[in-house]
């Protein structure tokens, strides 16, 4: 092994040593965002824009830093501090201060660090577990526990829904508990990217051995393979000696692989013949764990009433939420005081409005159309069959809940005759959803809370 790749191994254990003591967020916005780390032989040099991230760095992150570099590097190590605009100022080190231009070696062992630095793996137990996600958690713990009796697992869900970090999660723990000899986690971009390089002359015998021969093989976004016949036809030949080898497949994407159809029935087949787990935006109570938990991270002291209106307010995307709790936490502290749901109110109230859609009657109506194969006709007619009525007194109770809609309003799109039958829907949906009833949709019986939520999905609300 060249000594570029000790330091690479060496700074990335040194990197997941500093997030053990610091939370992964507060390392986010710290180590990834404001500052930089790398090696230079005995020394850790810390490189960061400005003085006053140097001294935030040092004043709150000084003890921790010591101790991760105590704990993964060998020897008397010096840490250095360096404005990275300024390598000749009083910080610098006198041995950087004649620098030569980088060699090709250099410039990609920099690079490859680089590419380390911005890698950030979740892991399964940072995960919170909630209605949304529940099943594809217990999963992700069968495939560890039972590896390549369930091929592929399938992991589909909207965006922020906690795909990737179930990946990132399962990679982890296959790592950590060395169940898998050769475990590969990558997107379907960089599958379908390093197919191509090795059919341009890089080898595509080393690029099969490589991922053929893996014991556990993770691929994230493979809706990114449509359109891609010859890399198509090379993952299903992988996919396939992967199983047969006993193996394990897990793959993810924002659709169920039925409405994948641009990838062909063979990979749908693959897909479908495993098990597949849907996950579903945030909802509210894990909202309002997860808000609890970034306010943590970020020492803010968040009382009852800001969890809650924060559940209630922020979307079920958890790229947004950890968005939105960044842009309050530099709120409260340029204002020097604690945040509240006033200051939520004022520094959030761009991101509220536009998460929060406009929801007419057409729209509730195509929902549910769409969400379960029923004709237009079929909500606005006499009939009083189950297949019409449930689907129907579904349609009014969404328009209830997310319209603002009057009674007659209502009443009249539905074809019905008095603004009554609206009230008795609303009443009768209500009861369904306590009792925990199932529904008669179009040819098949659906849970009530899971109609629900397929309809809020294609309207796209938590």
């Amino acid at each position: 092994m060249v000594k570029e790749d000790i330091d690479l191994d060496t700074l990335s254990a040194l990197r997941i040593s500093l997030v053990e003591r610091i939370g992964q967020e507060r390392f986010d916005l710290w180590f990834n965002s404001s500052a930089q780390l790398r090696l230079d032989r005995n020394q850790l040099v810390i490189e960061a824009a400005s003085q006053f991230t140097i001294d935030f760095l040092r004043r709150n992150f000084r003890d921790q830093i010591d101790a991760a570099v105590a704990e993964t590097l060998t020897g008397s190590t010096v840490i250095q501090y360096r404005i990275a605009a300024d390598t000749s100022g009083p910080v610098a080190s006198k041995k950087n201060v004649a620098s030569s231009r980088p060699t090709t070696r250099e410039s990609k062992a920099e690079a490859r660090q680089d590419l380390a630095r911005r890698r950030k793996f979740s892991s399964l137990e940072d995960l919170i577990v909630g209605e949304c996600n529940k099943f594809a958690s217990t999963a992700a713990s069968m495939i560890m526990n039972r590896p390549g009796e369930i091929n592929p697992l399938f992991i589909c869900g909207p965006q922020g829904s906690g795909k990737t970090h179930l990946l990132e999660g399962i990679y982890g723990e296959a790592r950590r508990t060395r169940k898998f000899e050769r475990v590969v986690y990558l997107s379907a971009e960089q599958f379908t990217t390093y197919f191509l390089d090795a059919l341009n002359g890089a080898g595509v015998a080393n690029f099969r051995r490589k991922y053929r021969d893996a014991d556990l093989l993770i691929i994230d976004d493979v809706q990114f393979f449509a359109g891609k016949r010859a890399t198509r036809t090379e993952l299903l030949h992988t996919l396939d000696s992967i199983t047969r080898r006993g193996g394990q497949v897990v793959l993810a994407a924002d659709k169920r692989p039925t409405e994948l159809s641009a990838l062909g029935p063979e990979l749908i087949a693959r897909f479908s013949g495993g098990l597949v787990c849907e996950v579903h935006e945030i909802d509210r109570d894990t909202r309002r764990q997860m808000a609890e938990r970034l306010c943590a991270a970020r020492d803010m002291n968040a009382s009852r009433g800001l969890l809650d209106w924060l559940a209630d307010h922020l979307p079920g995307d958890a790229r947004l939420m950890s968005g939105a709790l960044n842009r309050l936490w530099a709120t409260a502290m340029s204002m020097g005081r604690e945040a509240d749901v006033a200051m939520a109110e004022n520094a959030l109230s761009d991101m509220v409005r536009a998460c929060t859609p406009i929801v007419r009657l057409a729209d509730i109506e195509e929902a549910v159309c769409k969400s379960f194969g029923v004709d237009a006709k079929m909500l606005r007619s006499p009939s009083k069959s189950r297949k019409a009525s449930h689907p129907r007194m579904l349609a009014m109770w969404l328009a209830r809940k997310y319209t603002k809609a009057a009674l007659s309003d209502i009443c009249q799109f539905f074809n019905r005759k008095s603004h009554s039958t609206v009230i008795s829907a609303e009443k009768k949906v209500n009861e369904w959803v306590k009792l925990s009833k199932s529904l008669q949709l179009s040819d098949t019986a659906i849970h009530v809370s899971d109609a629900i939520r397929r309809c809020e999905t294609e309207l796209k609300l938590g």
